[in-house]
């Protein structure tokens, strides 16, 4: 008896031993690595075998360090310790990268490992004084993700957890508790569901910017279903609950004090309740003045049910007055003073996320405020940061942020130079330089493109000196592709990240994003950009950029079998088309001008050439097909009915933006996507040119509605393939034998 009681608290030790190994305390704070195991599994694609090779566990941080990870053990036994869960994962991807030569990424993973896992020669530790590593702006909701299910939050989570992120804005379903709260101040919930506006619109309206009133049903209007309103939520508190598994700190939306309009006035007589004016045709959410004694009523309210549909968080986001809007003679301090109040009895440890954009925030609202509790993200450090003009934001804690992509539009455009080498030197400087900088903010409107920016920048946190871009890149495309010294992918990426990736900071003087696709632009003799807000010039040179295709096409013959040089591939083909189009056009013009009927009708043939062959290759690769977003829009309804306001919501935003909006914001979120080039871009190009013929001897070229034509494609259904066709490398390389660039 007394050997097996002996033997029974061995085990007993034993068991507590293992359960020490999983859940250690960094700080004061319990840290549970059973999720990081699950998660560093999903990364490897579910393979359990591998994944078993890989222990993990919990350290206490040094002082002067926020998070920090260390890779050792030996071969077959790989050790990842780290301070946090993001940390052990974060400590993964480091050495996938670095140790094993994989390579993860929003646009195919590369996990070609050997059987028994590698460890590096000798540890390797990595850490960061940066506290707030931040994803995701408001928008990335309505250009990106809102149709996405648990299958691609999933991966998504797991994928900011491995590049470093530590706060991550959640909005899905987060319109509950607008539907919950207006309720309880005499609002019935037909109204506030009318007041609604559809999931890809919804964005705009937590900014306070737009609503889903509009009798006329545009594609943006509600009501939402109730139902579809409780599913959203249900998907929005998963995502909350993995993010915080993972360490994550799910940012949710603060009250700033956007009511639904006339409605709620109605109801709540005698409440200072402002109209906000217009917003690029949208008539703004009103705003119940937070100096208001109702407006602490509301927000009581708005928290309490908040917490109850998606738990607690400590980080909420919302800004005064972004983007317009009217104050109404309310002091902009006394309101934020207001805001923050109401947060804190709600949440009495919350930080007030503020984004630093257009002339926001305002010295008065941070002077009034409690800044010690307050990250300003300032959204575009990368090209015209407000740091460096606000004083450091007065004191204020703030990140360093990235938006390089608006919109969600395709092009090969990125900014390498500015994390990679500009990051460090600021993070060098003194205090005094550089006010209270404490984090990072990746904060592109529309992701899961260009992934190379992503890479970098999700790097950063863990390096505190500059990186030899020319070195990281070459290393970046052996990862990618599994290339090993292939001098042609090697070439390749070094024309890559002089041309695509070779942008710098202007000061936010050169336009948003890449310079767009002529094809995607409202047909015209010239064309500068699609979008209002586009680049007018070239980014870089495309005569320059040609030889890239030449040098991917001559690849190994087993890197052209990689998902991710596919990917890569498909871009590279697709920009070379666009700029061909352009100069194409540029000739157009010319045989306009003069009148050449037989050269303007060659040419317009080869224009339109370039726009099937576009669409036929974007049609060999699964990231780039219109059918993928519409299916994934109608899978969310539960009727027709509703079937068909998603199909409506998803194809308004990448094209006419609303029928409000039209005139300023079409074509904003522009995609050269396979069955969009065909079905929307190509008709319209086609229509003008056959009106253009017309015109030669008066030489006025026809002016079209494109807007009425655009809000009828909205209202289609054709349906798109979902499944890619044909073979990338073929199409690709017949493309280039068609434009004289094989090698």
């Amino acid at each position: 008896m007394q050997r097996r009681a002996l033997a029974g608290a061995v085990v007993l030790v034993l068991l507590a031993a293992l359960v020490v190994a999983d859940v250690r305390t960094t700080g004061n704070a319990f840290v549970d690595v059973s999720p990081v195991k699950s998660a560093i599994t999903r990364l490897l694609g579910g393979d359990e075998a591998r994944a078993a090779q890989i222990e993990v566990r919990t350290t206490p941080a040094d002082a002067g360090t926020a998070d920090s990870f260390e890779i050792g053990g030996t071969a077959g036994h790989l050790e990842l310790s780290g301070t946090s869960q993001v940390a052990i994962v974060s400590g993964f991807n480091w050495w996938l990268k670095y140790v094993a030569g994989g390579h993860l990424s929003t646009n195919g993973d590369r996990l070609d490992l050997p059987e028994t896992l590698p460890a590096p020669e000798k540890p390797i530790s990595k850490r960061t004084t940066l506290s707030d590593r931040y994803a995701y702006n408001f928008t990335v909701y309505g250009y990106t993700m809102p149709y996405w299910t648990w299958t691609e939050w999933e991966r998504e989570i797991d994928y900011l957890a491995a590049s470093g992120v530590n706060r991550a804005l959640v909005l899905v379903g987060q319109e509950a508790v607008w539907y919950d709260a207006f309720q309880s101040f005499g609002m019935s919930e037909s109204q506030v569901r009318a007041w609604i506006a559809q999931p890809s619109f919804q964005p705009w309206q937590w900014y306070g910017s737009t609503t889903g009133y509009d009798p006329s049903g545009g594609v943006h209007a509600g009501p939402v279903g109730a139902d579809l309103i409780e599913r959203r939520a249900e998907l929005g508190r998963r995502v909350a609950d993995r993010m915080r598994e993972l360490g994550i700190t799910p940012v949710f939306p603060a009250f700033e004090g956007h009511v639904p309009d006339q409605a709620f006035v109605d109801a709540n007589p005698g409440a200072n309740v402002i109209p906000q004016g217009d917003y690029s045709g949208h008539p703004r959410p009103y705003w119940l003045a937070p100096t208001d004694p109702l407006y602490a009523k509301v927000a009581a309210k708005f928290y309490e049910v908040q917490s109850k549909r998606f738990g607690d968080t400590t980080h909420y986001s919302n800004d005064l007055i972004h983007e317009g809007g009217e104050l109404g003679g309310v002091d902009i301090g006394d309101a934020g003073k207001a805001v923050q109040d109401a947060l804190t009895r709600a949440h009495p440890d919350s930080t007030w996320v503020l984004q630093a954009w257009q002339g926001n925030p305002q010295e008065g609202l941070i002077d009034a405020i409690d800044r010690k509790r307050v990250l300003v993200l300032d959204l575009d450090a990368d090209d015209g940061p407000s740091w460096s003009k606000t004083d450091a934001f007065w004191g204020a804690p703030w990140a360093w942020g990235t938006i390089q992509n608006f919109g969600g539009r395709l092009g090969m455009f990125g900014n390498l130079t500015e994390p990679g080498q500009t990051l460090p030197d600021i993070r060098s400087r003194s205090v005094g330089k550089r006010g209270d900088l404490v984090g990072t903010a990746m904060v592109l409107e529309g992701t899961h493109l260009n992934p190379v920016v992503q890479d970098l920048f999700g790097e950063m946190v863990w390096r505190d000196k500059a990186v030899d871009l020319d070195s990281w890149i070459l290393d970046y495309a052996k990862r990618r592709y599994g290339a090993g010294d292939d001098p042609h992918v090697a070439e390749a990426w070094e024309i890559l990240l002089n041309t695509a990736y070779s942008f710098q900071a202007t000061g936010h003087e050169s336009g948003e994003g890449p310079y767009e696709s002529p094809f995607t632009a409202l047909p015209a003799l010239k064309v500068t950009s699609s979008s209002y807000f586009g680049p007018p010039k070239p980014r870089y040179s495309a005569s320059d950029f040609e030889p890239v295709l030449g040098e991917l096409l001559q690849a190994d013959a087993a890197v052209r079998e990689e998902e991710t040089y596919k990917y890569d591939l498909v871009d590279v083909t697709r920009q070379i088309l666009a700029n061909r189009g352009r100069a194409t056009l540029e000739g157009i013009a010319k045989a306009y001008a003069s009148k050449d009927v037989a050269a303007l009708d060659a040419l317009t043939d080869q224009y339109i050439g370039y726009m099937k062959s576009t669409d036929e290759l974007l049609g060999t690769q699964k990231d780039w097909l219109l059918g993928t977003w519409l299916e994934a829009a109608k899978a969310w309804g539960n009727t027709p009915e509703e079937k068909v306001a998603l199909e409506r919501d998803a194809r308004g935003i990448i094209s006419i933006w609303s029928e409000k909006a039209c005139d300023t914001l079409r074509d904003y979120a522009n995609r050269e996507w396979q069955g969009m080039v065909s079905s929307y871009y190509q008709p319209r190009w086609e229509r003008f040119f056959a009106e253009l013929a017309g015109t030669v001897d008066s030489g006025v070229p026809p002016t079209i509605d494109w807007c009425a034509s655009g809000a009828q494609w909205t209202s289609q259904t054709t349906e798109f393939p979902t499944r890619p066709a044909g073979d990338t490398y073929e199409v690709a390389k017949r493309i280039a034998q068609e434009l004289g660039l094989e090698s």
